[in-house]
């Protein structure tokens, strides 16, 4: 390692000479275990003992523009042209009694070697120095990324129980890259997975779903190793602090689908393993605001597609279905495929006649709106308007009226909540 030397841009060897006479800046993390694996990553972390408010007035009439990011944290993001590196002042960190990732207090600090103590991994903790072209690497991490190995900086617990998020940094690294975990490194994680209640449902989605990705993530990361870092989620007994109330998951759906379907067949086999008594409301739980935080419209969307999947596997009549899950039935039937081929050609075979004949099945599809009947008939209740379209959406479906306006809005008069209007 003593004559390695790490790819660095002109305009971060131009911010490192600026700032020579103040500090030494050193690029740290995972840029540089990278490269010293022969492969680079597109985000640079950089890091010096300048403080952000001095750091804002030895570059304030320079073409680098520094922005806050974490006042707490001693985090910048520090912008030239199309380049952006983040660059956080040394600091030591003290936590509360919790396991939540943000530490309690932080202290700048110009002592390098607290910086590194803060940090979870020994691959992520070797310091380059931009300008004099060394290595910092206080924890042996260069020997660590040679034995292809994840070892905590510190005694392990130390490391988890500051921040339970550490752990799932642990598998997702270990699986990327194609790393074994040092034994006391994981057996400690797996003494100590309580850590990760504390960690916000936010956090938990990120992590997973970068996991899910871990086959692509570099050169050298090796195909199912998602399904690795998912079979160390059972044997390290994630799943309950996931807002899944069992140990393991039988990842049959998940080992079958393609790069783009991994989400979606993680939560069918999740599904599968739980078997709750209803399935959109266990999922509106598991990906809500009080679980992993998905956002309302990928809830919406998953739960349609999760949904759809199992009301086939429980044949659902036809109509009733696609009335309900036409919009997405040519994401739901990839997943039938891979669990019942004769379901799948049933549903599929209904499908494709409903499209071929142009048969209604959605209230977009008629040839009224709301504003039609209204028009027509101005005394009818707002609220009872949505109720008269499915109806007539129902009639036209079972070939008992036209899909053509005067027809339908004919049909109106026949409708029980109409009554005398």
């Amino acid at each position: 390692m003593a004559n390695k030397k790490i790819p660095v841009s002109a305009n971060l060897e131009k911010l490192a000479l600026k700032l020579k006479n103040r500090a030494e800046l050193f690029i740290v993390g995972g840029y540089v275990r990278n490269a010293l694996m022969g492969f680079c990553a597109t985000d640079i972390d950089i890091a010096s003992e300048i403080s952000p408010s001095e750091l804002k007035s030895l570059l304030k009439y320079s073409d680098f523009k520094v922005v806050d990011k974490s006042k707490k944290m001693g985090t910048v993001l520090i912008k030239i042209g199309n380049e952006e590196y983040e660059h956080t002042t040394f600091r030591k960190e003290i936590y509360d009694d919790t396991g939540r990732h943000t530490p309690d207090i932080t202290e700048f600090v110009s002592d390098i070697r607290e910086d590194a103590k803060r940090r979870d991994f020994t691959c992520n903790t070797i310091y380059y120095s931009v300008t004099r072209n060394r290595f910092v690497d206080i924890y042996s991490g260069a020997y660590d990324i040679s034995k292809k190995r994840i070892k905590c900086v510190e005694t392990p617990s130390f490391v988890f129980i500051n921040d339970g998020l550490r752990i799932l940094r642990m598998i997702r690294q270990a699986s990327e890259l194609n790393f074994k975990i040092e034994k006391s490194t994981y057996n400690t994680a797996k003494q100590m997975v309580y850590r990760l209640k504390d960690i916000s449902g936010q956090r938990k989605y990120n992590e997973l779903k970068l996991m899910l990705e871990a086959d692509r993530k570099y050169e050298n990361s090796r195909p199912n190793s998602h399904i690795r870092a998912m079979e160390m989620f059972n044997d390290l007994g994630i799943f309950p602090t996931f807002y899944v109330p069992c140990n393991k998951v039988k990842y049959t759906m998940l080992k079958s689908v393609k790069e783009e379907d991994r989400f979606i067949a993680l939560l069918i086999d999740i599904v599968n393993a739980v078997n709750p008594d209803c399935v959109d409301y266990y999922l509106k739980d598991l990906l809500g605001s009080k679980g992993l935080c998905v956002g309302s419209k990928n809830l919406d969307y998953c739960s349609k597609i999760v949904c759809g999947y199992f009301d086939a596997l429980n044949r659902r009549g036809n109509k009733e279905y696609f009335f309900k899950y036409f919009d997405n039935f040519n994401v739901i039937r990839e997943y039938l495929k891979y669990t019942n081929r004769k379901l799948y050609e049933r549903y599929n075979f209904f499908y494709r006649y409903l499209l071929n004949q142009k048969i209604p099945v959605r209230i977009k599809d008629l040839c009224i709106d709301g504003n039609d009947i209204k028009k027509a008939y101005p005394k009818i209740k707002e609220k009872d308007i949505g109720d008269i379209l499915k109806r007539l959406l129902d009639e036209v479906f079972e070939n008992e009226v036209e899909n053509e306006k005067s027809s339908l809005l004919k049909e109106v008069k026949n409708i029980d909540c109409v009554g005398s209007y």
